[in-house]
């Protein structure tokens, strides 16, 4: 019995391997095309992330580490199914149950990448580093009681929620500019009431696209592409519109425009934030 016992066991191990390879032969063309079907999930699932990417990512902002990781597995797993079907198509007879095998492991992996991708959230694309502006060389206000009187007037309309714009005019000369330098590196110190501080000088010059981007340069290193006002408009407005308790500065400023031709958004108490203009 004992005899028997081991050469049936040594039948099953015997077997078993002939019983996969037998297996993956035989179904090696249904298991690649279960595979082709859930490489068109995974390609349909890359678009439709890449396309919301596209309609999400402002020039702030980049995406999620996550997101790029993903979006190379799938570049990487592409690839190895590509070489997969190049060897299924020579055909060998021996190469089939190999092809079979892999075929099973990479529906795994695919299903994997699909079932990750659903885990994103909502949001595709993460926020930089809070930027809160440069501090600006200038002169003390000391013994200068009328400027100083000015200057906590300002600070004081600034911390008025019910003040969202605020004009500061004056003949040139009477230091216009050197209280907002003042105004400008005290909000860089006083962090928690402002998350941003943008100064930006107009002067008599003006220009629509050079103001256009003077106000982006601040928000990231490179300026809006070459493209129509009302297109370049459309970007800076909603790279601004997401940036909540921000003050810009326009100081020097000569001509009368609407914000929207910029694309400025109307600071209200909802976005928390004020713009300054000086003239």
């Amino acid at each position: 019995m004992e005899m028997l016992g081991a050469i049936l066991e040594l039948g099953k191990r015997i077997l078993a391997p002939i019983s996969e390879y037998y297996k993956y032969h035989r179904s090696v063309d249904e298991h690649m095309k279960n595979l082709k079907r859930k490489q068109d999930d995974l390609e349909c699932k890359k678009l439709d992330i890449e396309l919301k990417m596209r309609a999400e990512l402002l020039p702030r902002k980049k995406p999620k580490r996550e997101v790029k990781f993903w979006l190379q597995k799938v570049e990487t797993i592409n690839a190895d199914i590509q070489n997969i079907e190049q060897e299924a198509e020579r055909g060998k007879y021996f190469s089939r149950m190999h092809v079979g095998k892999i075929a099973c492991k990479k529906i795994q992996e695919v299903t994997e990448l699909i079932d990750q991708s659903c885990g994103f959230g909502e949001s595709l694309e993460i926020d930089p580093p809070v930027s809160y502006g440069d501090e600006l060389p200038t002169r003390a206000l000391v013994g200068e009681s009328t400027a100083e009187i000015t200057m906590e007037k300002i600070w004081e309309h600034l911390l008025d929620e019910d003040c969202r714009m605020i004009g500061v005019y004056g003949m040139g000369g009477v230091g216009k500019a050197t209280i907002m330098k003042q105004i400008n590196n005290r909000l860089l110190k006083e962090k928690d009431k402002f998350n941003h501080v943008i100064w930006v000088t107009v002067s008599k010059a003006f220009n629509v696209i050079k103001l256009q981007n003077d106000i982006a340069s601040m928000l990231h290193p490179n300026p809006l592409k070459s493209e129509d006002e009302t297109t370049r408009a459309g970007k800076l407005y909603a790279a601004l519109k997401e940036m909540k308790k921000c003050v810009l500065i326009l100081d020097d400023l000569w001509n009368a425009f609407p914000l929207e031709n910029i694309g400025i958004p109307e600071p209200t108490l909802e976005n928390g934030c004020k713009l300054v203009l000086t003239t």
